[in-house]
């Protein structure tokens, strides 16, 4: 067996440079951060190996106006956008990998290489508590991956939720017209599954994988950018032998116990063994999306990849 060693490395995506008819980014495995306006260069790609996994929703911190019936459907939709973009030029072949719902957990994010998984989208009423969350920042994806093929094991997705002790958070909202202060979750969720994929960022404004989004704004239909990029990671011509199981690696975790927590503690290095059929060295890669935080007078926010 090869030793593993558990990495994290956050991932400040840069912006293309490329023209308009493709100008998505795919993650990389390398820690070289690309310049402001290119994609990163070095490394493997992204990208998860088999037909389908599954997303839990973290059964607490839910804010108030908002519910787990809510979550169930905006997710829903947000990765269902993903799963319907036509890959051919007829229009009818799908790229072919799927996200489909396991139901809740009380697993946190992060990811145990010796046991069972889940794949969590998380409200954090706690923010700012380490390297991975900076101020500002709407949401992340935590994606941890083989750095030698690029071989996606798990990906977390954490909301910065408003609370008490972080009044640096922000208000999702669940209706489709959301407050001028307030951050559209179907176009935040949506946003994040596509790092959940494997895409990086845009630069093309209209983009769902535009880097920042404004409060009070609705940007939760894919374009044909975001569209060539998912494309270019799972085309139907692609699709692996086997059938959909949708379930994380190791198994579905929905208690506690699973999944090492990230944290100031074991965000910088954590060393293991591999275990029984292990792969190489894994990586750990914190995507944000940013607010570029318009306030009723259009006031810039702070804080850009």
């Amino acid at each position: 067996m090869r030793p593993i060693a558990l990495a994290a490395a956050v991932a400040l995506l840069g912006l293309t440079a490329a023209g308009p008819a493709q100008a998505y980014c795919r993650t990389m495995t390398s820690r070289v951060r690309a310049q402001e306006g290119e994609c990163p260069m070095f490394g493997v790609a992204l990208s998860w190996r088999n037909l389908c996994t599954g997303y839990s929703l973290y059964r607490a911190n839910i804010p108030a106006g908002l519910t787990l019936p809510d979550m169930d459907r905006i997710t829903a939709s947000s990765t269902g956008a993903w799963g319907r973009v036509a890959c051919d030029d007829n229009g009818r072949e799908p790229q072919y990998y799927r996200i489909i719902p396991n139901g809740q957990t009380s697993n946190p994010t992060g990811y145990n290489p010796y046991g069972s998984n889940s794949n969590t989208v998380a409200f954090r009423p706690k923010w700012e508590d380490d390297a991975l969350h900076r101020p500002g920042t709407i949401a992340i994806t935590v994606v941890t991956f083989d750095s030698l093929t690029g071989e996606i094991f798990d990906a977390d997705i954490e909301l910065n939720s408003r609370a008490t002790a972080n009044p640096g958070g922000f208000v999702f909202a669940s209706a489709r017209a959301p407050e001028p202060d307030e951050c559209d979750l179907q176009t935040i969720l949506t946003h994040e599954f596509g790092h959940f994929l494997g895409l990086a960022h845009s630069n093309i404004t209209r983009a769902v994988m535009y880097p920042t989004a404004g409060l009070g704004e609705i940007r939760s239909d894919l374009n044909s950018d975001d569209s060539a990029g998912i494309c270019a990671i799972y085309p139907e011509r692609a699709t692996p032998p086997g059938r959909c199981l949708g379930l994380p690696y190791g198994g579905l975790a929905t208690t506690p116990g699973g999944a090492t927590v990230v944290g100031p503690n074991n965000v910088s290095c954590a060393v293991g063994r591999a275990p029984r059929g292990g792969a190489g060295a894994l990586g750990l890669a914190a995507i944000a999306l940013v607010t570029l935080a318009r306030r009723r007078r259009r006031a810039p926010g702070v804080n850009r990849d």
